[in-house]
């Protein structure tokens, strides 16, 4: 070969030289005449260049033409155009990208000319770059799209592994020297700078029509030497990094999505088998969760599976189910998921790994740039941090142009248990400082938000600190709520790195949330224990929060024990009156859980005029919310729209969306008992759709079950039965049985007035047990109304005075004028009908009394209704006469109920 070389050689040396002699000599004479001195010379030389160019371009044609065709076939192989595409795998799921880059590819123009451009920026070759995290499938997507291409790329497809995801990324001369091997240029004939490698696969490349695809790039300085010139090529380029080329033309990189649990699906199926897929569906979607819908989990899962034939999907889901193990079991042959992720997290600066392991030790959720800065360095050093992880996508960037998103990032599950692992890692010192220091921003956050609501805790909250969280008391419930779980981790946390103080406080804080969050079940000991050497504040707010969260928890007495305890120990008095009727506030709750709505209204009461006094406002607004619900139990619904629409009007002065949406549920239902529904409705519905907004799925059923009611009213019981249908999907995932057992009290109402009677029996029976499941007396009561107004609905007046007598008992005892007054009412239609007319009238009696003394015009109307026809039923006609004149004069919503029968009518239904 290089015997070869050396021939070229010197013949071309001979041409070079034969060619500048035999151009002095046809043009010398020429040239001399025309042109004089200096001048002539130049000219002379450039003629002889140029005569010399065409005597070499004449000498080498006609040593092609001479040169003898291959004779054997490794030199006719090296003619070949590149074939170097590794086989595709099936591409599952979604196939919408795929389309899309096959038909960018599929479009390649005829290359206009072959000069090589200069630099790669001169490029018009077409490039795009299809980015995603680890494992998201972005090779897979590109080989198949390239597979599907490559006919239009007749002067071959060239595939290169940059190794972007390796300690050491390939470097660009290397590449270069693996492209041009491909484009058959010598080792000895390849130049030995990167510059001139570029140069060299510019020239060949510039009139070709030739696909690369550049796998696993680096970076942009790793690519850029590697691009091909001419119209006629097209670049193909996969990375973790949505790169973007220098001074070239290029389509928006491509970002790869994780799939949808459906294409998920698909992925796993792909791999393990449709069948198998099909008779273990149930442990296919776990597994799908357990992967987090990542494709390389899937594919690393479903290979396993159908490798093994005796692993079921079911047991593959039990060794993935815990979070501490997952990795061990996502490796199949020599890949494995946790090898995919130690490049990425290894490539990353210091910073960037110490945050990402840090962040990945918290309870999942989304994090922010408030995350990244509380234990950085600096603030800088904390955002160019974030910005890496988002960069290489160990990290996704949440923003969708809306503000609740801005400066939001979601780490994938599987990369979380993976960065969790590399902080268990670390020194313990190391670790105990960077969990030392993001408990106190913790605390320091709390503490800031809290303050909003406890004006006192406002000399404990640094500015400088709290600065980054902003000023809007109406951003604290949703902080808060996005965070309790993260807040509970740093109260153990604290208590772990012996910071008892820092966990108090943030329980402290904690505790004016607790309207906003959900408590894990028995956590009030854990969460609000208070230290000994704690402030009387403190101390304060932490008791009252655990008696709180007893009560949360169905102890009522426990709750009354732990607030007691402070008139017990005149040393932990707390002077603060604000304090003192934040407790009281806390015993009205216990004695309305208790079904003492007396004693709870007249504690509610009293509480809210110190409240008032030291302009305690969020209290304040609390403490009118439940006092118009006991206002309205007790049977003076007037004062306890009065007292709810104060407290709304508060909480639209704090600008607190959550707050708001709650206060226009409890309005609304007061609205319902005023017989208001037109009014109540638009509450209600604005109310769900905050809820919904605010992710709050609890208080969004409440508002679902609230609205049905109205609805029912309102006379819509199939938009009635909808709402309940809603709630019940909330609920019942969320084990919440109580309000499980309202949804079903509301349907016995609707399904009964549709005359779906055996519907409505069916509904009794699920509320009462629910009810006596969870001890909730009172509900048992309600349901018994409505079970003794079935029996009448029935035609079975004597059945249904036992059930409409417990009601009575049960209410009468609780204080629930309101409710007793209904089962009054119902049992005095149960008398009559049963020809007990004395009893009757006494229960119509106690019914109107309650009636007449609140704003229920409606309700006496009804009732009025049923006594007439008692007296016209014992014959006393000439009362009755009376008795409807007058009421018809009094009461206008008498006459529209004209011929209402208690007997037959829904219960509180025109």
């Amino acid at each position: 070969m290089s015997g070869e070389i050396a021939a070229r050689r010197n013949t071309l040396l001979v041409a070079t030289a034969t060619g500048v002699v035999a151009g002095l000599g046809l043009t010398g004479d020429i040239i001399f005449d025309v042109f004089e001195g200096r001048t002539a010379w130049a000219v002379c030389g450039g003629a002889a260049v140029a005569a010399a160019a065409l005597g070499t371009y004449g000498t080498l044609k006609a040593h092609r033409t001479a040169e003898p065709a291959p004779t054997n076939a490794a030199a006719a192989s090296r003619a070949l155009p590149p074939r170097e595409l590794p086989p595709r795998e099936a591409l599952a799921g979604d196939t919408t990208a795929l389309e899309g880059l096959r038909v960018h590819l599929s479009d390649v123009p005829t290359p206009g000319n072959r000069t090589a451009a200069s630099t790669a920026g001169e490029s018009q070759a077409k490039l795009v770059v299809v980015h995603g995290q680890p494992g998201v499938g972005k090779t897979a997507l590109a080989l198949n799209a390239a597979h599907q291409v490559k006919d239009a790329y007749p002067d071959g497809q060239i595939y290169l592994d940059l190794r972007g995801d390796r300690a050491t990324p390939l470097s660009s001369r290397d590449a270069l020297g693996h492209m041009l091997r491909s484009l058959h240029v010598a080792r000895e004939d390849m130049p030995d700078t990167g510059e001139s490698r570029s140069a060299l696969f510019r020239t060949l490349t510039a009139g070709q029509r030739l696909l690369l695809l550049l796998d696993n790039a680096h970076s942009t300085d790793q690519v850029e030497p590697l691009l091909p010139t001419g119209t006629g090529c097209s670049v193909l380029i996969t990375s973790r990094r949505a790169l973007s080329l220098n001074n070239v033309t290029q389509r928006d990189p491509v970002p790869v999505h994780l799939p949808d649990d459906r294409n998920a699906l698909a992925v796993l199926a792909h791999y393990a088998g449709q069948e198998r897929v099909a008779a273990e569906l149930a442990a296919a979607m776990d597994i799908v969760r357990f992967c987090g819908n990542l494709p390389l989990a899937l594919r690393l899962v479903g290979c396993k599976v159908r490798q093994r034939s005796g692993t079921g999907l079911a047991r593959m889901r039990d060794l993935l189910q815990n979070e501490r193990e997952r990795l061990d079991h996502l490796r199949y042959g020599n890949r494995s998921l946790a090898a995919c992720l130690t490049f990425s997290f290894q490539s990353l600066t210091p910073a960037a790994r110490t945050s990402l392991a840090l962040l990945a030790a918290l309870p999942p959720g989304r994090l922010t740039d408030w995350h990244f800065t509380r234990f950085a360095a600096t603030r800088g050093a904390g955002i160019s941090a974030c910005d890496e992880l988002v960069e290489v996508a160990m990290m996704e960037a949440l923003d969708d142009g809306s503000e609740e998103t801005e400066g939001a990032y979601r780490m994938h599950d599987l990369i979380r248990v993976f960065a969790a692992r590399r902080f268990e890692e670390l020194p313990p010192e190391e670790r105990n400082e960077l969990e030392e220091r993001l408990v106190g921003a913790y605390r320091d956050a709390v503490v800031h938000w809290a303050a909003y609501r406890a004006p006192e805790l406002r000399a404990e909250v640094d500015p400088a600190k709290a600065a980054e969280l902003g000023d809007e008391p109406s951003a604290a419930a949703e902080w808060v709520a996005s965070e309790q779980e993260r807040l509970q981790w740093a109260i153990d946390r604290a208590r772990n790195l012996g910071l008892d103080t820092v966990a108090a406080e943030i329980g402290e804080a904690l505790s004016y949330f607790l309207d906003d969050i959900t408590l894990p079940p028995n956590s009030a000991d854990w969460l609000f224990t208070v230290p000994g050497d704690s402030r009387s504040r403190v101390q304060a707010g932490l008791r009252r929060a655990r008696a709180r969260a007893a009560l949360a928890e169905g102890d009522p007495d426990r709750a009354l024990t732990l607030l007691s305890s402070e008139d017990d120990d005149p040393t932990e008095a707390v002077a603060n009156r604000s304090v003192r009727a934040r407790d009281a506030m806390v015993v009205a709750r216990v004695y309305s859980v208790k079904g003492d709505y007396r004693t709870a209204l007249d504690r509610m009461a009293a509480a809210v005029a110190p409240l008032r006094d030291t302009g305690d406002s969020w209290h304040t607004l609390e403490s009118l919310e439940l006092l118009g619900e006991l206002q309205r139990w007790t049977g003076t619904p007037e004062l306890a729209e009065q007292s709810q629409r104060e407290a709304l009007r508060i909480a639209e002065e704090a600008g607190d969306l959550r707050v708001k949406a709650r206060l226009r549920r409890t309005l609304a239902e007061t609205l319902g008992y005023l017989r208001r529904p037109e009014e109540a409705a638009p509450l209600l519905e604005a109310s769900r759709d905050d809820f919904r907004l605010l992710g709050d799925r609890l208080w969004e059923a409440k508002a679902e079950y609230a609205l049905g009611k109205i609805y029912r009213l309102l006379g819509e019981r199939e938009k009635a039965l909808e709402c309940y249908s809603r709630a019940e999907g909330i609920f019942g995932p969320m084990g919440e049985r109580p309000w499980l057992g309202r949804v079903h009290n509301a349907r016995i109402r609707v399904l009964a007035g549709m005359g779906r009677l055996e519907d409505a029996e069916a509904a009794v029976r699920a509320a009462l047990t629910l009810f006596e499941q969870v001890g909730a007396t009172m509900w048992v009561a309600h349901t018994q109304r409505d079970v003794g107004w079935l029996r009448l609905r029935a035609g079975r007046p004597e059945e249904a005075v036992v059930p409409l007598t417990h009601a009575v008992d049960a209410c009468e005892a609780a204080g629930d004028a309101y409710a007793g007054s209904m089962a009054h009412h119902l049992r005095g239609v149960a008398h009559r009908e049963l020809g007990r007319y004395e009893q009757a009238h006494a229960d119509f009696d106690a019914a109107l009394e309650v009636y007449r003394s609140g704003a229920y015009q409606w309700n006496a109307a009804a009732v009025a209704h049923d006594v007439i026809r008692a007296l016209r039923a014992e014959g006393r006609d000439e009362e009755a006469g009376a008795m409807e004149r007058e009421v018809s004069a009094t009461n206008p919503v008498f006459v529209r109920m004209h011929g209402r029968d208690g007997a037959v009518a829904v219960p509180d239904e025109d």
